[in-house]
């Protein structure tokens, strides 16, 4: 009965994490399934919804090259297929094949895998510590919060939520195998159960890294493992056989399906992170380390040596190893130097992605809060128990969290690994306590004793209970509110514009649901790209099955600065022609947040302070002075500002009177502004600038969302707004020529241009056109009163 009670208090314990795993994850639902069509979190998950739909009208193909993005280069695919394929897999089974109901289908993914990590942490837990270890980590990894939370949130669908579970499920399969082999009294008798432990754990290896490569990760854990482990075995006279007969099906069932699955486009990057033969190689370095020990052990013996000159003989071997590598492949053994210092370097400062930055103390510690403090001590009883008590769960726990644990400070990406092996430490470390006794005799007293008369139990609850606590409120508030997660949705707006892009523009001539090879594949002349800053990449490639110039993987970064922070038109208009670049899609946040990443990719020495400033100036109700965004000329003459605030259209320049005073605002080079001096180098009015702008000779506005972010007519500017580049017809005349617009939303405004040696260039033509943006008359000089009309024709063909 004592025993029922005791299985049915864990069974209720864990039902309570899988319930508040599920609960706090399914608070995105609404967000995701309440717009125009179904949605996904984060640009990222856009595109593996793409590889998704894509694998389910191709059979179950995976498309190892891209042409709907990178364009017009075309991308190369570098993770491994097998998330899209199950995602596949289960839309095809339910049959949820159509667009929208398998986005709601898959998007369940990332929270069924934090559902089956609460049981497979419990039991990692339980064989570590006993069942309170593994309770305490099944409810600490249910309500931690940080990117575990967030990657695992409904809709997420991405590789990082699976790169978890499998370096958990390794794990398991690896330490479990392990103390089954050796301290479970089996050590003496090598073959099958260290072939069927080795098979199971190879399985678990070849599937995580036809999820993602940095299952190599766990591979190097292994070395280190098996170096450490392999030393204590032969240090204790125990027969290392066992651990080669394990390790050498683990590495050749991991390598085989990473050679026979994992088969990028060979015409792509030499990179060895995605060469399936060194993947393969890195998978079998474990199994080298097992065998040299067990050579070593056998040398010993034959010898009869003494154990102690054992790691002389090791670092000998270790160099004399590294010594006929950089004689026979010098350039493999720089190349795997340098793969290894990319996987643990940080970012460049410049770059325009957090993913890939050092993690920030600040972020950890409201994430992780009194955890990191319980992280530490964790840590030196893993140490202990690894070491001195020969402890293999203890010993892989411990180099498994030092690992991702180092490679998070460095680089942010990695943090999500760090949620398991953080939970399993300190629910060890609070298991330890729970159990502590000052003396313990050596019977079976140690567990008959009641809890509650053991010191430390009570303090392990209230540290359980505290951790749990603070974690919940941070993953509650984390997990509810919408604001954390609007951001990373597309907006009606582009969902709109999206979808009338999809319907309205051209066939790009390339099949959406063909899988295609970079060797053979060649853009038709009637491709064309879309561009837009890399945020909106997947939602144009995804949504509108049109080829995006920029994405999420940082591909033409550099293009997409060039010519939205551009300041003439010419420049950029030989990125568009030259790229068969035929929409720009334009976003009001890119004159905002999104500036301020463009600035830094555009040139190393623009600063916020060259674009903008803050001016003072009196509140018209309360009188009291405020501060508001001020604008500077080189704002207005970039082309992101002369498309998405002023049409393309040329604008008049006021000489406003404002003294800069040198008050420096926080953070920035940037000046609060005092009006009353005579310095004309800020305004106060986005749709004013100091000086004349140009109209755009070569682009014109097609389509505009509904949302404006203004509550004046003169000040109205839309969230989203698509443009069209043109050849633009070319009229003989001298002055100001106006066309009066009218947009799909029914605002008006009049294009104006100026001539420039007697000539116009014009981007709108004055009869019907496909697009819903359109003239209400004719062009009109302004000074002569001549009126020109302008064909479509003429407009596509710079026809005079």
């Amino acid at each position: 009965m004592k025993c029922v009670n005791k299985q049915l208090k864990i069974i209720v314990l864990l039902v309570i994490a899988l319930f508040i795993t599920l609960i706090f994850r399914i608070q995105t639902f609404s967000l995701i399934n309440s717009g125009l069509i179904p949605q996904v979190l984060t640009p990222d998950p856009w595109y593996i919804l793409k590889q998704i739909d894509l694998a389910s009208h191709s059979h179950l193909s995976y498309s190892w090259f891209d042409p709907f993005t990178n364009y017009p280069q075309g991308a190369f695919i570098h993770w491994g297929p097998l998330l899209p394929i199950t995602g596949t897999i289960i839309a095809l089974i339910t049959g949820n094949t159509q667009t929208n109901a398998m986005t709601s289908l898959v998007s369940w993914l990332p929270v069924m895998i934090a559902i089956l990590t609460i049981p497979l942490v419990y039991y990692f837990g339980r064989h570590l510590h006993g069942d309170f270890c593994g309770i305490s980590a099944a409810i600490l990894i249910a309500v931690i919060p940080g990117s575990y939370l967030i990657r695992s949130m409904y809709g997420y669908v991405d590789h990082h939520i699976l790169e978890s579970f499998f370096m958990l499920a390794y794990a398991s399969g690896f330490t479990l195998s392990m103390k089954g082999l050796f301290t479970d009294h089996a050590g003496t008798s090598p073959g099958k159960k260290s072939v069927i432990y080795g098979t199971i754990t190879g399985l678990i290896l070849g599937l995580g890294m036809l999820n993602s490569q940095t299952m190599i990760i766990a591979a190097g854990i292994s070395i280190l493992f098996v170096l450490v482990f392999g030393i204590q075995l032969i240090k204790s006279d125990k027969n290392t056989l066992n651990i080669v007969l394990f390790l050498i099906p683990v590495s050749c069932i991991g390598a085989l399906l990473t050679i026979v699955f994992y088969t990028p486009d060979p015409a792509g990057p030499k990179d060895l992170l995605f060469d399936p033969i060194f993947l393969a190689f890195t998978l079998f370095l474990p199994s080298v380390v097992g065998i040299y020990l067990a050579v070593i052990q056998a040398a010993f013996r034959k010898k009869k040596l003494s154990y102690k000159w054992i790691f002389p003989a090791i670092f000998a071997g270790g160099i004399f190893t590294y010594i006929i590598g950089l004689q026979l492949i010098p350039n493999s053994i720089q190349s795997l130097k340098d793969t290894l210092f990319g996987i643990a370097t940080p970012a460049s400062s410049s770059y325009a992605i957090a993913e890939y930055l050092p993690l920030s103390p600040d972020v950890a510690f409201f994430n992780y809060h009194i955890m990191l403090i319980l992280f530490i001590p964790g840590l030196l009883l893993l140490l202990y128990e690894g070491l001195r008590k020969t402890n293999p769960i203890a010993l892989y726990l411990l180099l498994w969290s030092g690992a991702t644990g180092i490679l998070t400070v460095i680089n942010t990406r990695y943090e999500i690994l760090l949620a398991v092996p953080l939970t399993l430490t300190i629910a060890f470390l609070l298991s330890w306590i729970f159990t502590y006794q000052k003396t313990i005799p050596e019977t079976s007293e140690k567990e008959n004793t009641i809890w509650q008369d053991r010191p430390g139990a009570i303090v392990s609850l209230v540290l359980l209970i505290g951790t749990c606590t603070i974690s919940l409120c941070i993953a509650g508030m984390v997990a509810t509110a919408d604001y954390n997660y609007q951001p990373y949705v597309a907006s009606e707006d582009w969902i709109e514009g999206l979808l009338w892009m999809k319907n309205e523009t051209p066939d790009p001539g390339v099949n959406y649901y063909q899988v295609y090879h970079a060797d053979s594949f060649r853009y038709p002349d009637s491709a064309y790209g879309v561009l837009s800053w890399w945020d909106y990449g997947h939602w144009i490639t995804t949504i509108a099955h049109r080829m995006a110039v920029t994405n999420p993987f940082q591909a033409n970064l550099d293009m997409a600065a060039q010519f939205f922070m551009s300041r003439s038109e010419k420049p950029a208009d030989i990125i568009t022609s030259e790229n068969s670049i035929t929409y720009i899609i334009s976003d009001a946040d890119m004159l905002f947040d999104t500036m301020q990443m463009m600035m830094r990719v555009y040139s190393p020495d623009a600063t916020p302070g060259q674009y903008m400033g803050l001016i003072s100036i009196n509140d018209t109700v309360t009188g009291k002075p405020v501060s508001s965004i001020g604008y500077r000329q080189p704002f207005y003459e970039s082309m992101v500002t002369r498309l998405h605030v002023f049409d393309g259209s040329s604008v008049q320049g006021e000489e406003k009177i404002l003294e800069q005073e040198g008050t420096p605002v926080p953070g920035t080079d940037m000046l609060v502004i005092f009006p009353g001096g005579p310095d004309p180098e800020i305004s106060e009015s986005i749709i004013r600038p100091l000086k004349d702008i140009e109209a755009l000779q070569h682009y014109r506005l097609i389509w505009e969302s509904n949302t404006s972010l203004s509550t004046t007519d003169e000040h109205d500017i839309r969230k989203v707004k698509i443009f069209e580049r043109v050849p633009g017809a070319i009229i003989q005349g001298e002055g100001t020529i106006e066309l009066p617009i009218i947009t799909n939303r029914g605002r008006e405004f009049t294009y104006r241009q100026q001539s420039i040696n007697g000539t116009f260039i014009l981007p709108y033509s004055t009869n019907k056109t496909a697009w819903p943006v359109h003239a209400t008359g004719p062009y009109r000089i302004k000074e002569t009163g001549k009126v020109i009309e302008v064909s479509e024709t003429m407009v596509q063909r710079s026809n005079q």
